[in-house]
């Protein structure tokens, strides 16, 4: 299993504290399947996820289980962490504006007006996209926030 790897069925069970056999039976599988979700010996499928999302009501499970479940999405996509819906709103708009104080749409125009780019452009451009990845990231966390904490 990956170093990174979320056991998604004990997060959702804890998010219900139910014992592992009132949780199988609501999201309709086996005790033994969950005994064996819980310790990392097999993984739950798409299907067992999605009743793990409507038992639990947390979307961010689905994220999570794509994560654990693809190396690709894995590189792809940005690690997310379940946040407060205020932290999250914070750390987006606070990274939304520093990106903005930094004028790095203005960057990103210049370097792309003429649809291309040079060696001396590459390394902000890159900047640009690691600050963008930063932002995606707090909007994921926003999208998957605590609504009630």
């Amino acid at each position: 299993m990956q170093s990174n790897y979320r056991n998604i069925c004990k997060i959702a069970r804890a998010a219900t504290s139910q014992s592992q056999e009132r949780f199988a039976e609501m999201i309709g599988v086996s005790y033994d399947a969950v005994r064996q979700y819980e310790a990392g010996i097999i993984r739950p499928s798409d299907e067992v996820v999605t009743s793990m999302i409507e038992v639990s009501g947390m979307r961010v499970l689905g994220y999570w289980h794509l994560l654990n479940k693809s190396r690709v999405a894995s590189e792809l996509l940005p690690e997310v962490e379940r946040l407060s819906l205020p932290q999250a709103v914070i750390q987006l708009i606070l990274r939304v504006q520093e990106f903005d104080r930094r004028h790095r749409s203005q960057d990103l125009m210049q370097i792309a007006q003429d649809g291309r780019i040079d060696p001396r452009e590459r390394e902000i451009y890159d900047q640009i996209v690691d600050e963008l990845e930063v932002i995606v990231q707090a909007a994921m966390q926003l999208k998957f926030a605590k609504p009630d904490e």
